[in-house]
């Protein structure tokens, strides 16, 4: 699978490796001013990210301004070397592949007249083609051949795909999480009813450290309202709750020590911020440390407290 190159995020962040495979998502690359730790994710990502930008050459052999890469938000597997084309292992939510009618298990054997066996050759045809244009995807399904038009959309970034992936859609259920600290079940089914504000963090980041007096703030105003401030790390339970006691955390930390629950909220950059309501629905999406971002989450997270 292709790992996309990862560029400078917007927001200040640490980008993070999480185990698994399969992921909807992908590591992407959105651009900014301030520097970020980075650490190659692993596993089959969504592709569709090559280059920065995308030469073309005229008909008459000139040279053209860059376009934006192509983008379709899919996950991409390689076959077996005797199988020709190339798996979709994934398909993003709202994503041009799938207003586009693309499925998972479909199996893409050429774009317009370009044979694919490989997805980073896939991926680079996508890009190459230019956000906006059209493309025809030669398809199996179902061991049926047939011919599907595309039209190639602009990569939004990490935060953007979340936002696609997540946003007005249920929150996944937490996987394979324990009690680290603070009196909480380990389930979101447990959290039903209560406004949860879920952060994913690290001690190793920066950022994180940046965030946490705000959502220290947030968990003393708003927990008597219905809400609730609630962090997920990677680390093991009892590195986890020594952590959160020296770093100063007052609300409750879940230990997800195999990255399982992290994995499926695609968490791949850190700080990243989910505000879920009362029904278990994502209503707000943040990556890294953004004071504008954080404004926007504040104010809808009053608004979500205010209706309970």
């Amino acid at each position: 699978m292709v790992v996309p190159k990862l560029r400078r995020v917007a927001a200040l962040c640490c980008v993070v490796a999480c185990g698994g495979s399969g992921s909807p998502l992908p590591a992407a690359s959105p651009s900014g001013a301030n520097p970020a730790q980075r650490i190659e994710v692993p596993g089959p990502l969504v592709a569709d990210a090559v280059p920065a930008a995308v030469q073309i050459t005229s008909h008459a052999g000139a040279r053209v301004a860059p376009a934006e890469p192509g983008w379709l938000g899919v996950g991409l597997s390689g076959r077996a070397a005797d199988q020709p084309g190339v798996l979709i292992s994934s398909v993003l939510r709202r994503s041009p592949a799938a207003v586009g009618g693309l499925q998972v298990g479909d199996i893409v054997l050429g774009i317009d007249d370009a044979r694919v066996n490989k997805p980073e050759e896939l991926s680079r045809l996508i890009a190459q083609k230019g956000a906006g244009h059209r493309a025809s995807l030669m398809l199996e399904r179902e061991r049926q051949q047939r011919l599907l038009a595309v039209q190639m959309g602009q990569n939004p970034g990490l935060e953007g795909q979340l936002k696609l992936g997540f946003l007005d859609a249920p929150a996944p259920e937490f996987e394979r999480v324990e009690v680290a600290r603070g009196d909480v079940g380990p389930t979101l089914q447990a959290l039903r009813g209560r406004v949860v504000v879920l952060e994913f963090w690290a001690t190793w980041c920066g950022a994180c450290r940046a965030l946490l007096p705000t959502l220290n703030g947030w968990h003393e105003r708003y927990q008597a309202g219905g809400a609730l401030v609630l962090s997920i790390t990677t680390d093991p339970v009892a590195k986890a709750a020594r952590d959160a006691v020296e770093l100063g955390l007052e609300y409750p930390v879940l230990s997800d020590p195999d990255g399982a629950t992290a994995q499926l909220y695609q968490a791949f950059a850190l700080p990243t911020v989910f505000l879920i309501d009362q029904a278990g629905v994502v209503r707000h999406v943040s990556v890294g440390y953004d004071p504008k971002q954080i404004a926007e989450l504040e104010a809808t997270l009053e608004r979500l407290v205010s209706a309970i």
